[in-house]
C-alpha cells in the first residue's frame, strides 16, 4: 500500500475518535473504540473498523450510534480532511478482540489443575 492512503487513514482514525468524543451527544459513544481504518488506493471508499465494551446488544447499540451520527461525523471529515472528493464511510463491528477472548477461554477451559508435590 503507498503511503498517502496509510496517512489518510491514520488521519481518518484520529478524526473520528475525537469526534465521538467530542461531537456525538449519545452518553453510551464513550463505549465505542476506533481500533483500525482502511481506505482504497484512491481514497473514495474507508472502513471503519470498531469495537464497544459491554455485551452483544451493546455492541448493537453501539453500530446504531455510529449509523445515526455518520453525517455529523462526515462533516468533521470533511472539515478536517481537506480531500477533493470524501470518502464513503463504512462501519464494521472488529470482531478479532471477540475472537482472541473466545478463543482464550477455550484456553482456559483446557487447563488442568495441577498438583503440587
Amino acid at each position: 500500500m503507498k503511503h498517502r492512503p496509510l496517512r489518510v487513514a491514520g488521519k481518518i482514525h484520529r478524526i473520528l475518535a475525537a469526534s465521538l468524543q467530542k461531537e456525538v451527544l449519545d452518553p453510551e459513544a464513550w463505549k465505542i473504540n476506533i481500533t483500525q481504518v482502511t481506505i482504497s488506493p484512491d481514497l473514495r471508499n474507508a472502513k471503519v473498523y470498531f469495537t464497544s465494551i459491554g455485551s452483544e446488544a451493546e455492541r448493537i447499540q453501539a453500530e446504531k450510534i455510529l449509523t445515526s451520527n455518520k453525517p455529523v461525523l462526515k462533516r468533521e471529515l470533511a472539515r478536517n480532511l481537506r480531500l477533493r472528493f470524501q470518502p464513503e464511510v463504512e462501519f464494521v463491528l472488529d470482531e478479532e478482540l471477540l475472537r482472541a477472548e473466545k478463543v482464550e477461554a477455550i484456553l482456559d477451559s483446557l487447563q488442568t489443575p495441577r498438583k503440587d508435590d
